[in-house]
């Protein structure tokens, strides 16, 4: 008994709700004993269990539940019913009459909804040695299941070698502590081009504590190109209705990691995704064209963006389904590109969508939108979220020093072709955010579709360091499309928060920290120009260097601000260029070391 491992597995059972969301109910088929002739013992050489006669070969114990107690074996799993062991067995797991009884009744709750029954994939002929092409064993596991109506396709410890994987109906798959599906380093193994695949299949999912590694370099030349085609996504999923991704490791995928399109029913918990950053277009997860979409409590380290909201359009569909109701919670999010996107592709609308309790570290643009293909964006909402956009964590992945121009924010609306439609873009809110970088927040907009309503509330900026400006250009997230123009384009713009084009800004409690060595350099803390009916409630912070305003306003319309208090030193609080006086009201300011409340000619004039 002493070498038996103790192990911890749920089963999953159907659970009627609006998605038809699995629970973690423990149930399997218990094994009836009698307890006058039931008698366990342990071969520790083998690792063998024997019951009644029967045993189990390579077997150890596994969950206890008030109730039974499962033993992991070769082909499969077996539960006892604690209830029928022998006194000393029960002693052992904890056995107690009343809270087996009160366990017995979730299980007869869940017997009547209908438990599922496992499925291993070694009695079908997975072999688990690395060498082996586990994936047709698996897919007959997978394809027994759900021709029974559904269960769990159980993967016991090794190493799988593996194409393609076809989910289907009501199957679960279920890695269990020590498996690995290894991605075949073949294309000729995969019949799509994914690992795992699903299409307009409902009540599906991957968990467990078992990993799956991609083998993405085997899809990169030495110079991290990637060689096409490859397995991307790793993870396909289209037209699916109550997914769950749950528990697993994710590791090393050859481009995109899991991408959920027109998907409803979406719940990614727990899981880890770490890729080289190095690795093309390795975005971790992407909801695409999909709606009620739950991600939480995952750590994700990739080469390109961590998450992505995407409305693509399907082959042959004249339009894209909208991207909507998506919440992104508890995450730990490292990106070589951003960490949070919405776009590029953005043929059909973004609606409702909140990220919250979230830290993004090491990322080169922290929170982005790039809306280039028509999409109406509303109804967005980032909260409680720490951002440091530092190369340092790419320099130390790769062993080189690396560089990038640094976006803790950035909202982007522009048409990508001359034929593509003009999108729009309202009612954004930022809340409760904390910035380390040595970049520029840039939110904007063309003059002929001005974002709207756009609110950043307490939100604190450390800035670390000065980059160059002056012959910068905006981010524009694809390698082909028209050139920018000075009026759609204000990165060069030298301040800390740059907004333009903007009609409805609202920032209440923002401030802005020089935290950089050596000269300072001259910069706004806060930057406005054509924007309109721009308010600012409670500001702290000044300047960099001695020629700007703490504010800059070019060609600003209606601007309300109160309750700031410039830094000491702070020569001139608001500068303005191309605004007329009547259009600037400050009341309730703290103005009392001197700084001179407005000045013309105090600002930077991007559009003379």
């Amino acid at each position: 008994m002493n070498a038996v491992r103790i192990f911890v597995l749920f089963l999953v059972v159907a659970d009627a709700n609006a998605f038809g969301q699995q629970t973690d109910t423990a149930i399997a088929t218990v094994i009836p004993t009698n307890p006058a002739t039931t008698s366990i013992t342990s071969n520790a050489a083998n690792s063998s269990i024997t019951i009644d006669g029967t045993t189990y070969e390579e077997a150890r114990w596994g969950r206890v539940t008030p109730s039974t107690v499962t033993i992991f074996h070769k082909t499969g799993i077996a539960t006892l019913s604690l209830a029928k062991l022998p006194p000393e067995l029960q002693k052992q797991f904890g056995y107690d009459p009343q809270k087996a009884a009160a366990w017995q009744v979730a299980e007869r709750k869940a017997a009547a909804e209908g438990a599922y029954p496992v499925f291993g994939a070694a009695t079908y002929g997975a072999k688990g040695d690395g060498q082996t092409n586990d994936g047709p064993a698996i897919q007959k596991a997978i394809d027994a299941c759900t021709e029974a109506g559904g269960g769990v396709v159980w993967v016991p410890p090794g190493n799988f070698l593996t194409g393609t994987i076809v989910l289907k109906n009501n199957v679960t798959l279920r890695l269990s502590p020590g498996a690995t599906l290894w991605g075949s380093r073949q294309m000729a193994d995969y019949s799509t081009n994914h690992l795992i695949f699903a299409e307009n299949a409902e009540n599906i999912a991957i968990e467990g504590d078992g990993t799956i590694n991609g083998n993405g370099d085997a899809f990169w030349d030495p110079n991290f190109k990637a060689k096409e085609p490859r397995p991307s996504p790793l993870i396909e999923l289209i037209g699916c209705r109550n997914v769950h991704i749950r528990d697993v490791r994710i590791r090393n995928q050859p481009g995109w990691g899991i991408r959920p399109w027109q998907c409803d029913g979406v719940f990614i918990h727990g899981i880890s995704m770490i890729t080289d950053m190095r690795g093309p277009n390795t975005d971790g997860i992407d909801p695409d064209s999909s709606r009620n979409v739950f991600i939480s409590d995952s750590y994700i380290e990739t080469g390109d963006d961590a998450i992505c909201l995407k409305t693509d359009k399907r082959p042959g569909e004249s339009t894209a389904r909208p991207c909507e109701r998506v919440t992104v919670d508890n995450c730990i999010l490292i990106s070589a590109q951003s960490a949070i996107k919405l776009g590029t592709a953005s043929w059909g609308d973004f609606r409702d969508c909140t990220f919250g309790n979230c830290v993004i570290s090491g990322s080169h643009y922290g929170l982005a939108m790039y809306i280039k293909d028509g999409a109406l964006v509303e109804g967005i909402r980032f909260a409680n979220i720490t951002i440091d956009t530092s190369v340092a964590f790419k320099s130390r992945q790769t062993g080189r020093k690396e560089s990038w121009i640094e976006y803790p924010i950035f909202l982007d609306l522009e048409q990508r072709g001359d034929g593509s439609a003009l999108g729009r873009i309202r009612d954004v809110a930022f809340s409760d955010i904390s910035i380390r970088s040595k970049g520029r927040i840039l939110v904007g907009g063309p003059p002929d579709r001005p974002l709207e309503n756009v609110s950043l509330h307490n939100v604190l900026m450390r800035v670390t360091g000065f980059e160059p400006v002056e012959k910068q250009h905006k981010p524009r997230g694809v390698a082909r499309i028209r050139p920018s123009t000075p009026e759609t384009d204000y990165s060069p713009a030298p301040s800390a928060m740059i907004f333009d084009n903007i009609r409805g800004l609202d920032l209440r409690d923002i401030r802005v920290v020089w935290d950089t060595p050596g000269p300072a350099q001259d910069r706004h803390a806060i930057y406005a120009a054509r924007v309109e009916n721009f308010s600012i409630n409670g500001f702290a912070g000044g300047p960099a260097g001695t020629k700007l305003a703490a504010i800059g306003l070019e060609k600003a319309k209606h601007v309300f601000i109160t309750a700031a208090r410039p830094d000491p030193g702070t020569g001139v609080f608001v500068g303005v260029s191309g605004t007329a006086e009547q259009e600037v009201v400050l009341t309730g300011n703290d103005l009392s070391t001197g700084t001179k409340p407005v000045e013309v000619g105090a600002a930077y004039v991007h559009l003379p």
